[in-house]
């Protein structure tokens, strides 16, 4: 690695940090440090003995399996906001028994029941969208699907119809996440339209529209949206024994949750929708056995919750999608205590950052990694710390449930109701934001439904990650 000055390696790790990470274990092992002589905080604030790279399984089964030695943090604010604060203090930046805690208190929202009792209201969220697609017409299917993960987070997580006003929370986070990691909003300059004052302001708007929705659906119980059943643990019923701290949320921590869950419930799952739509636009010949299996089983309609798993292909394509290009590449933790991890010794309060992309692209664990191969999956059956899209252990994501859902749900009915075709002369440049996304879109042309198009040469760094005709 060349040594530019740990400062000069944050800016190149932030600006692509798949590109940085990818050849680094290939040569110089499991565990890299930052730079050559140690380095400052990388993401963490709080780190104060430098950064290092943790790679592979062992690795990431220490990471996931010690979570009192491996602590997961917030990325510092670019500017000093609590709102901010309390928006990011939710589970993910959470550890030991407040982590369980809340964990506890979150999971039954998120139960298989309630997601399948709003299956049908998403299913009429993405009829929706795609009604508003035009064979022969251009469109980004980035936006598309942008809109439309949004939408559904939206109902799944407010209950709120698409059309009303508090719709824009999703624009706001959105705003919020490229802010804080602008390094314009670093920046001392708290002027009328700077980066640092649009970041204060956004955020204080987010928090209160957060807080007017939650005061809403106290007064007007009864939905079936994961804030309702949050909020229904704090409305025991008159003969009820009231619920317990280890049930509840108290309103800051709500906030928290929520800023996460919809973060991580759209953002996320918009990428993964995305990367594996071009890999079947890439990928003809497993473009029309997809179809075929979805016309076998769904004959043109829209799948029932419980149909969904009666398509193993889609299944072997999202896995090998999520797989080649994680939504989420890497993670970041601190150390609370000395410890080792590989060979390497490390003190107390240090930042590791934990590749997934370089994890997911182990030639040992993936022959052929950079191929989109569905069909490995018909054997493969990786450990869940060899491959890892939604995290492991007691950080699994709450939400891998519902992503799968969703992501099964668009593709199934998508693919059957268009074809898809890359627009000419695309180019395809990753871009990451704490998600992996497409910085040009998904650029396509809208074919009738059965068309099956010939895979396009596609120009940018999408090619260092996935062998592309």
């Amino acid at each position: 690695m060349p040594i530019i000055g740990w400062r000069g390696n944050v800016v190149r790790f932030l600006l692509d940090p798949v590109g940085y990470m990818a050849p680094l274990r290939r040569r110089f092992g499991d565990v890299v440090p930052f730079v050559r002589g140690g380095s400052g905080p990388v993401l963490l604030q709080e780190a104060t003995h430098g950064a290092v790279f943790a790679f592979g399984p062992e690795c990431a089964h220490a990471v996931w399996s010690q979570m009192a030695v491996f602590h997961s943090k917030r990325v510092a604010a670019p500017a000093q906001s609590r709102a901010f604060e309390r928006l990011s203090s939710g589970l993910f930046n959470m550890n030991d028994d407040k982590h369980r805690r809340q964990r506890s208190a979150i999971q039954p929202a998120l139960h298989r029941a309630r997601l399948r009792r709003l299956h049908p209201a998403m299913v009429a969220l993405v009829e929706r969208a795609l009604g508003e697609l035009r064979v022969g017409e251009p469109c980004d299917l980035a936006e598309v699907m942008m809109r439309l993960t949004m939408a559904i987070a939206n109902k799944v997580l407010f209950g709120l119809d698409p059309t009303a006003g508090l719709t824009s929370i999703g624009e706001q986070i959105q705003r919020i996440v490229r802010l804080a990691l602008s390094p314009g909003t670093r920046l001392p300059i708290d002027l009328p339209g700077s980066p640092r004052r649009q970041f204060l302001t956004t955020t204080a708007q987010l928090e209160h529209q957060l807080r007017t929705l939650i005061e809403t659906r106290r007064r007007a119980p009864g939905s079936d949206d994961v804030l309702s059943a949050l909020l229904a643990t704090h409305h025991a019923e008159p003969d009820e024994a009231p619920p317990s701290d280890a049930d509840t949320l108290t309103e800051d921590e709500l906030i928290g949750q929520l800023f996460i869950l919809f973060l991580a419930g759209h953002d996320t799952t918009k990428s993964a929708i995305v990367w594996t739509l071009l890999m079947l636009i890439q990928h003809p010949a497993v473009l029309a056995a997809l179809r075929d299996e979805l016309r076998g089983e769904l004959r043109g309609d829209a799948p029932r919750e419980d149909q969904l798993s009666r398509l193993p292909l889609l299944d072997r394509v999202i896995k090998e999608s999520l797989r080649l290009l994680p939504p989420v590449p890497f993670v970041g933790r601190l150390t609370t205590r000395a410890t080792a991890l590989g060979r390497v010794e490390l003190p107390a309060r240090t930042e590791i950052i934990l590749g997934l992309y370089p994890l997911h692209h182990d030639p040992e664990l993936y022959p052929a990694p950079q191929r989109f191969r569905p069909e490995r999956w018909e054997s493969l059956s990786p450990s869940p710390y060899q491959y890892a899209p939604f995290g492991a252990g007691a950080r699994m994501c709450l939400g891998a449930g519902l992503a799968m859902l969703e992501i099964k749900t668009i593709l199934a009915m998508l693919l059957q109701r268009f074809g898809l075709e890359l627009a000419p002369n695309p180019r395809i440049d990753r871009r990451t934001r704490i998600v992996m996304s497409s910085r040009q879109g998904l650029p396509v042309l809208v074919r009738p439904p059965g068309t099956i198009a010939p895979a396009t040469h596609v120009r940018g760094n999408v090619r260092e990650m996935v062998d592309l005709p």
